[in-house]
């Protein structure tokens, strides 16, 4: 074979294939790792705020742009466990990379693969798996964010079947560069009657579709966030994503699959910034000998670590469940992104932490997951957002915990505690705001009773998975004797609040930046 003819992906997907026996998910892995070794450079793609221009060939070579399209559409069709272990690698070695496969695989696919009809799937699929074009979803809009009952972006139907879309999305990813959009819309009929929100899949090319300007974003500075604007644009029947008013269920189904793949991504980032954290602390010599000896240090590594490893324990137990054909709750999929984001972002700050100044070098990878991973605490609704919601949810349908708790087999010391999760859910109180605290209590309680679950199951198979048992059912115990307790103090009124922050400026001033030399992209009159 005459290497030199061939592009990078060539190369690292022959070197895969050769793999004796080994498997597509193998493949993609020994492929990832070898591009990270040799083809990138995270700083660079970091600071030009792009992928690498070869890099959508590459990965769609190594099948990483079809990972659950159906073979017969051209793709890989991974189980939901293969799956997580790609994403996994993924958020390892790059969020900007793993977030670009993300929300074309889980945000932009599913929905084709589940409600387009057979014709568009036959059309679009095979050029989502090889690399020919991406697609993405517009759900979020300027003012609601993902808030899906409060879209405003309309679509009419015509005469003659076809659908007129207008409105605004913001916070889209990919959407720049993606060639088919998922778009969410409370569709009307002609007498505008409401029908319900509905989807379709739209070409960019399509007459009154507006890509607005790139936002400037900490992090994730390569898969850039677009405004949409949606100008009387037309789209013919065969659009639908499903039936006319079945959107929600479609929109649902991709944001509940792409939640648990951010706290897969996220764990991935997590074990490096903590590999990267441990091998400092070995080395590293301070008065008492290794900096690895020391008991607090070993302490906050080892909790970090029980952290990731016990979240790791539930995405395992989710997508094994979904393999199995199991319907999963949805507290599972709120759970799994709430602790997977916020236990993993808090490990690589742990790592950051250890790794003291060298820890704050641009040049240094947990450096930039610290930046990148940041925004996955607010990817697909905030922590503060879902755990609200899930709690409200939990204390207006108390059965639907008892559900939660049958369905896994945990220890009789978790047993225990998870009674007192079902007492304090039942304790609401009357007040507006403190029915919003205690919904977010209620929340977060269940959310880790669930993972001291699924961890108690798992204590017998290593010292780790022993230790982290019992620190997630310390965990819980903690945040159970803090509920008990109830809220301590009054807040202060929303006038009072606003009266003593509008008192900084007396204090700070006004230090708003209006008088700066900027560049300037207007273009010169003479060259229009």
């Amino acid at each position: 074979m005459d290497t030199e003819s061939l592009s990078q992906g060539d190369v690292l997907a022959a070197a895969a294939q050769d793999l004796p026996g080994a498997s597509s998910t193998a493949r993609m892995l020994t492929f990832l790792r070898e591009y990270a070794q040799n083809f990138l450079n995270s700083r660079l793609v970091d600071e030009r705020r792009s992928v690498p221009p070869a890099m959508v060939s590459d990965f769609a070579e190594a099948g990483l742009l079809g990972l659950q399209v159906p073979r017969r559409y051209g793709g890989q069709a991974l189980s939901h466990t293969d799956a997580k272990q790609v994403y996994t690698q993924l958020g390892a070695i790059d969020a900007n990379l793993a977030i670009f496969c993300v929300v074309h695989n889980t945000l932009g696919v599913p929905p084709i693969v589940r409600s387009a009809t057979e014709e568009v799937k036959r059309e679009v699929l095979p050029r989502l798996a090889a690399g020919r074009a991406l697609t993405t979803s517009a759900i979020s809009e300027p003012g609601i964010g993902s808030h899906i009952r409060g879209m405003a972006t309309s679509a009419t139907v015509e005469a003659d079947g076809s659908y007129t879309i207008n409105g605004a999305k913001k916070w889209i990813s990919l959407a720049g560069d993606a060639r088919y959009v998922n778009v969410f819309a409370r569709l009307r009929d002609r007498n505008g009657r409401n029908l319900g929100v509905t989807g379709f899949l739209v070409d960019n090319r399509t007459p009154g579709f507006g890509i607005g300007p790139e936002m400037l974003t900490l992090g994730l500075r390569a898969v850039p966030q677009y405004d949409l604007t949606f100008h009387d644009m037309r789209v013919p029947g065969s659009a639908l994503l499903g039936a006319e008013g079945e959107g929600l269920a479609t929109a649902k189904a991709a944001f509940m699959g792409g939640r648990v793949v951010l706290a897969a991504t996220t764990v991935g980032a997590a074990m490096r910034s903590l590999e990267l954290a441990q091998r400092f602390a070995r080395g590293r010599e301070v008065a008492t000998g290794t900096l690895a000896e020391n008991g607090r240090i070993r302490e906050v590594l080892a909790e970090a670590g029980a952290g990731i490893l016990a979240v790791d324990t539930m995405l395992s137990r989710i997508a094994a469940w979904r393999d199995d054909g199991e319907e999963v709750p949805d507290a599972w999929y709120f759970c799994a992104k709430i602790l997977g984001c916020e236990l993993g972002w808090k490990a690589i700050d742990t790592a950051l932490q250890v790794l003291a100044a060298r820890g704050f070098l641009d040049t240094n990878a947990v450096g930039q997951h610290f930046r990148d991973y940041r925004l996955f605490r607010i990817f697909e609704g905030s922590t503060e957002a879902i755990s609200v919601y899930l709690g409200t949810t939990l204390v207006r349908n108390p059965g639907e915990f008892t559900k939660l708790v049958d369905r896994v087999g945990p220890a009789e010391p978790v047993l225990g505690l998870v009674d007192h999760v079902e007492q304090i859910s039942a304790n609401r109180p009357g007040d507006a705001a403190a029915q919003h605290i205690h919904a977010a209590v209620v929340g977060e309680l269940a959310c880790w009773a669930l993972l001291a679950m699924v961890t108690s199951e798992a204590a017998h198979r290593s010292a780790m998975h022993a230790y982290t048992a019992s620190w997630t059912e310390d965990q819980l115990r903690q945040r159970l004797r803090n509920a008990l307790r109830g809220p301590h103090r009054d807040l202060p009124t929303v006038a009072e609040f606003a009266d003593h922050v509008a008192g900084y400026a007396r204090i700070i001033g006004d230090v708003d930046q209006r008088r700066w030399p900027a560049e300037d992209w207007r273009t010169d009159p003479l060259l229009r």
